[in-house]
């Protein structure tokens, strides 16, 4: 996870904890990890960002990692799910 994406998430998750409402809660999340390069660290990513649907009470509704070799096909399961889960509005 990039470090500013890593300081946006720090900061709403504490929004969020001091808010007299969550209004993340029961929100659906589509998570993408895209690292460059070999593609190491996709999968630290993607528990980051489960840790931070979790904290928020959020919805896990996909979790997705693309690389270099898997972005043809990657690219049309992220379209695919956005689509779906704006379908069934959890």
């Amino acid at each position: 996870m990039s470090e500013s994406l890593k300081a946006f998430i720090d900061r709403l998750r504490r929004c969020e904890a001091f808010s007299d409402k969550n209004v993340l809660a029961g929100k659906p999340f589509i998570c993408v990890a895209a690292p460059g390069g070999s593609g190491n660290g996709a999968v630290s990513c993607l528990a980051s960002f489960e840790r931070f649907v979790d904290h928020v009470k959020g919805v896990k509704y996909d979790f997705i990692s693309i690389t270099r070799r898997s972005r043809e096909y990657k690219l049309a399961t992220i379209r695919e799910a956005a689509k779906s889960m704006a379908e069934n509005r959890l």
